[in-house]
């Protein structure tokens, strides 16, 4: 069992996605170059239908909410296939090969949506024990019972953080053509790292927000400019949400060589 040094990862995480962001912009903006004018298009319809029209689950909107929902599904998809690919392989795509939709981007899609299942599975239980604790609790004196229901629900959300972590490990192998390393193993090859995972959680956590922040700001200072300040916004906001992606994604392939490969920061 290896314990994960948190800042060492982390810091390795981050100084990958700055020395390697030339390449990721590479093999990224294919890619971003069709979600692009997608996400502004998307926006712009929704905004221009009204709040009450927007929240219709017609065919109509729910059509294009699906869109919006699986293009950069399948976009991050390809683009995470390749990057763990070339930081763990040193492999370089270019041409067609960066918009990758084959059988490793399939499986990885399918194996992040099984992650999603069963991290849902988990929580249903675990939220049928939090409500079951608090009728037990609920008759204690004073603000016992609401005590144990938000430590629960709490301790919960860690629970199905850190064990998205430990399974998303998997990720990583599935993109180097692995079919012998499964979901079972990445749990097994991350035991006993629950508090450090869920630190390296809060580390990148604390970047999105301020990635996030900054999206806010800017999207206050162009407001004033009409559609073309929105326009704009919208295209700071895929440029952050990639570079968030980028070092998402940079951050399971660091695990994935640290764990299963023995690999240091």
């Amino acid at each position: 069992m290896r314990t994960l040094p948190v800042f060492d990862a982390f810091r390795h995480a981050i100084r990958s996605t700055i020395d390697n962001i030339g390449f990721a912009f590479h093999i990224s903006w294919p890619w971003m170059l069709l979600m692009l004018p997608l996400n502004i298009a998307g926006n712009f319809y929704f905004i221009s239908r009204g709040v009450s029209e927007a929240e219709k689950f017609d065919a109509k909107n729910s059509l294009i909410l699906l869109v919006l929902i699986v293009v950069p599904l399948i976009a991050y998809s390809s683009i995470a296939v390749n990057w763990h690919r070339y930081v763990l392989l040193d492999e370089m795509v270019d041409g067609w090969q960066r918009l990758r939709i084959d059988g490793l981007m399939w499986r990885y899609v399918g194996n992040f949506f099984a992650i999603i299942l069963l991290i849902a599975v988990g929580a249903f239980a675990g939220i049928f024990a939090i409500e079951l604790a608090g009728l037990i609790f609920g008759k204690a004196p004073g603000n016992f019972g609401k005590f144990v229901l938000f430590a629960g629900l709490i301790a919960l959300y860690a629970i199905m953080i850190v064990s998205a972590y430990r399974l998303s490990v998997k990720l990583p192998a599935i993109a180097l053509g692995r079919r012998d390393f499964t979901l079972r193993d990445a749990w097994a090859a991350t035991d006993g790292n629950f508090w450090q995972l869920l630190g390296l959680f809060l580390l990148f956590l604390a970047c999105a927000l301020l990635m996030g922040v900054v999206v806010y700001v800017v999207a206050l200072a162009f407001a004033k400019f009409g559609a073309v300040g929105l326009s704009i916004a919208l295209a700071i906001q895929v440029v952050l949400n990639w570079i968030a992606t980028i070092l998402g994604v940079t951050l399971l392939t660091s695990l994935y060589g640290y764990f299963v490969e023995g690999r240091n920061f």
